[in-house]
């Protein structure tokens, strides 16, 4: 099961990377036509900006499986069980937070479906829908992602 998620979480990381490519190759695309060419392409600020916004959503999920997020530790226990209580206690409030994140991207999503992208003439959902998808994966990502905690204390073992 495990090489099965490892797989999934991999490719998750490789749409990540290409999204990343796209939007750099558009970008260099619309400076060489403003700047150099005078033909400043209309939809590319557009399609960048929805590339963006589904790169790190679901990049997201990626970063929680492989436990690579940034970590702000205001509390640090000595005792085990207590840092297992409040590794647990962060994951459960981050699993609640990413439900909400969930729920009303996917409210969004389909209030969004009416309306159009202005230059690009398709939905505006398409700029939404991955802050429910993410939100989904990364609960996904926190469930089944690797032991933080004991890699953590394996860490900590070896100092």
């Amino acid at each position: 099961m495990r090489r099965y998620l490892d797989t999934a979480f991999a490719t998750l990381g490789a749409i990540v990377v290409t999204i990343f490519a796209v939007i750099m190759a558009l970008i260099f695309m619309q400076v060489i036509n403003r700047f150099f060419l005078g033909l400043p392409l209309f939809w590319t600020e557009e399609v960048v900006r929805m590339l963006l916004v589904w790169m790190v959503l679901l990049g997201t999920p990626v970063v929680v499986y492989q436990c690579d997020e940034i970590k702000v530790e205001l509390f640090h226990f000595k005792n085990k069980h207590l840092e297992t209580c409040r590794y647990v206690l962060v994951a459960i409030l981050s699993i609640i937070f990413c439900a909400f994140l969930a729920y009303w991207g996917y409210r969004f999503t389909l209030r969004a479906l009416g309306t159009m992208q202005p230059s690009l003439g398709i939905s505006r959902a398409w700029l939404y829908a991955p802050i429910s998808l993410g939100g989904m994966l990364t609960i996904i990502a926190f469930v089944v992602r690797r032991d933080a905690l004991n890699e953590q204390s394996d860490e900590e073992d070896l100092t």
